[in-house]
């Protein structure tokens, strides 16, 4: 017995229920990772990403410290690890207080402002030139 997804898949074509599943799908990780690259901001998977490094980061350095038996220099740079990690994480805070703002808007250009249809951007340097002649 043949049903009708499957007779659609073998045509090479998507039944329209399938195609609206296929639409509703958000994209994994590594797919907001990439999407994040045309965005401005961080998203969440960027975040993410931070902080696993940082914490793989970490560890190697402290396992590093324990094999080279709290080795100065080892230790100097698992400080400096951790408070990059954590300026890391205050500018990523600042910047979504920063763009969550209202006020963070841009200003309107001049484009936004001539929203009559009736009067044409032409008209007003026709009127301009005609004062000047007079």
């Amino acid at each position: 017995m043949v049903t009708k997804d499957q007779s659609d898949s073998s045509s090479g074509k998507v039944s329209p229920t399938r195609e609206s599943e296929v639409q509703k799908e958000q994209p994994g990780f590594f797919g907001m990772l990439i999407k994040s690259i045309f965005e401005p901001g961080a998203n969440a998977a960027v975040v993410m990403a931070m902080n696993l490094c940082f914490f793989f980061l970490l560890l190697t350095l402290f396992g590093l410290a324990v094999l080279t038996h709290w080795n100065k220099h080892v230790l100097m740079l698992l400080g400096v690890t951790a408070l990059l990690w954590g300026s890391m994480m205050w500018f990523v805070l600042e910047l979504t207080k920063v763009q969550n703002r209202p006020d963070n808007m841009p200003p309107p250009s001049d484009l936004d402002l001539n929203l009559d249809p009736s009067k044409s951007p032409e008209q007003d340097v026709i009127v301009e030139e005609k004062k000047k002649d007079r």
